[in-house]
């Protein structure tokens, strides 16, 4: 199941991507003033190229200073062109950046939903499964064959839910056949976890969840295989294995099939997830400002990004989601921060949170309700 902390992950990568781009984006429209305002020999004297340096130089202060600005302000005498030329670059500069900001949000949200399909779709393997033994039987004969006549096969194939959310979802693997072939030969026929039940000495009861505990998810050839077609396979593969594997208990305790939910708390975890990337993009310049305030040694731009992206975060949902006590905002980010950034960041996490909560609560411009008054002191 997706949790927050993970929601938080996936925001913080977005958000990191994004960051990223733009930076990319700004460059890009740094360069392209230089060019436009480079001295060209063929068309200019050489005894003009301070003037066109110092042009360059202008314009890309300009586009710096102004670059999240409708209109440049300037206190400098400015000629019409370079005003012009800057002006188009900043425009062009914010559209691309809105684009790339709305771009890393959809991709976000596709790759959280993605991770249900993944799991209806593993769901399905097994179904896949029986079907490629019934075509091996047909030419070996084999003694003893554990996926067919399942019992958890046969209920997931029975199942009008089940089967429901795999024609809502559209997912298959029918361009993969060749892909299960190889696995059910190579990998799974011959596996010594498998032994027992292909030798016939154990009962094929717990079978199908063996297959996914000490197969699919730890083969080296099946998660090389998982991982080149899924981006994110990684950091969603324990998400997938223990909603499936929740499910296929049921299934084998009650012969019924209850899919198991994404989040805990529905729409409610993804409004929160766009919530807290809508909030870092928005507010960007004002968390920028917190941080650097309570920063005196370190400007912005000399913090690691991922740190930077992993305090914004937290100062959203402090500022913006009352039910969530401060505590826990603090404290996510500095277990992200132990994750994916350096030894020495959940301490600087925690510093900054620490004084910025006190200060935006004696403020007023933090106010939390019901759950988020818990611990706030």
């Amino acid at each position: 199941m997706l949790n927050r902390r993970i929601l938080r992950v996936k925001a913080m990568q977005a958000l990191y991507g994004y960051f990223t781009a733009v930076e990319s984006l700004k460059e890009v429209s740094r360069e392209g003033l230089k060019e436009l305002h480079a001295l060209d020999p063929a068309k200019h004297d050489f005894s003009d190229k301070a003037l066109f340096e110092a042009r360059k130089k202008l314009a890309v202060k300009l586009f710096d200073q102004n670059h999240l600005k409708s209109a440049i302000e300037s206190d400098e005498d400015v000629e019409q062109e370079v005003l012009e030329n800057v002006q188009a670059a900043i425009e062009d500069f914010q559209k691309k950046a809105s684009f790339e900001a709305k771009h890393r949000k959809t991709e976000m949200l596709k790759d959280a939903h993605q991770i249900y399909d993944t799991y209806i779709k593993f769901l399905q393997l097994p179904v896949e499964l029986e079907h490629r033994e019934k075509l091996d039987n047909e030419k070996r004969r084999k003694k003893v064959t554990p996926f067919i006549n399942n019992m958890v096969v046969e209920s997931l194939k029975s199942s009008e839910i089940f089967n429901s959310e795999i024609q809502k979802r559209q997912v298959s693997w029918a361009n993969e056949l060749d892909e299960i072939k190889t696995w059910y030969r190579n990998e799974i026929i011959s596996s010594e976890h498998l032994a027992s039940f292909y030798e016939g000495t154990v009962d094929s009861e717990n079978f199908v969840q063996e297959v996914f505990k000490k197969l699919i998810f730890k083969s080296e050839n099946i998660l090389i295989y998982l991982e080149n077609n899924n981006l994110h396979w990684s950091e969603n593969q324990p998400i997938v294995k223990s909603m499936l594997l929740k499910t296929l208990k049921v299934v084998e305790k009650e012969g019924e099939v209850v899919l198991s939910d994404l989040t805990k708390n529905g729409e409610e975890d993804f409004d929160f997830f766009e919530q807290v990337y809508n909030g870092v993009i928005k507010e960007n310049q004002l968390l920028d400002e917190l941080i650097e305030s309570k920063t005196q040694n370190w400007e912005v731009d000399r913090i690691a990004l991922t740190d930077l992206v992993i305090l914004k975060i937290a100062l959203v949902e402090m500022m913006t989601c009352p039910s969530i006590p401060m505590k826990v905002s603090i404290n996510e980010a500095i277990e992200i921060s132990k994750q994916y950034s350096t030894p020495k960041s959940k301490q600087f996490v925690n510093g900054v949170l620490d004084v910025l909560s006190n200060e935006l609560t004696s403020t007023g411009k933090v106010r939390k309700s019901g759950r988020g008054l818990i611990d706030n002191k």
